[in-house]
């Protein structure tokens, strides 16, 4: 598993920490992600068939602070429970397949376009900058 990360520009970092902070106001945000992450794919749907919403939620927001907390910094304790998150989604845990997370983040950005009111095309690059890395982790944890 990859040991260091992407250290991405701290305005791009805290911008998509801003959008996550807006959009996480709405209690609609993560379900409306949910919609449109499984209208994505078969596939995905399936994965998701028996899954618990509430304590999903509750883990994908965990999750988004963290992958946001870890952009920008090379080492620390939010890249060591990345890495534990890794290791949840590899072939051997939750087998979450590498080329889902295209289609992840796609759907997140567009919750985001419908629920950050100060959603730009900066912002949508600034999350994308900075979610990158953490999805090499994940993938490269597979």
């Amino acid at each position: 598993m990859p040991r260091y990360y992407l250290v991405m520009d701290s305005q791009s970092v805290q911008m998509a920490r801003d959008s996550l902070s807006r959009c996480s106001k709405n209690e609609k945000f993560l379900d409306r992600f949910y919609e449109l992450f499984m209208a994505s794919s078969d596939e995905i749907r399936e994965k998701f068939e028996q899954t618990d919403f509430e304590r999903q939620k509750r883990v994908l927001s965990d999750s988004l602070f963290l992958i946001l907390a870890a952009a920008g910094t090379t080492r620390g304790f939010a890249h060591v429970q990345l890495e534990k998150l890794a290791k949840r989604h590899s072939r051997d845990g939750l087998d979450i397949k590498p080329e889902w997370y295209e289609p992840w983040l796609d759907n997140l950005l567009k919750t985001v376009a419908e629920f950050d009111p100060e959603y730009s095309d900066e912002i949508d690059i600034a999350w994308r900058e900075s979610v990158k890395g953490s999805i090499e982790v994940l993938i490269a944890g597979y």
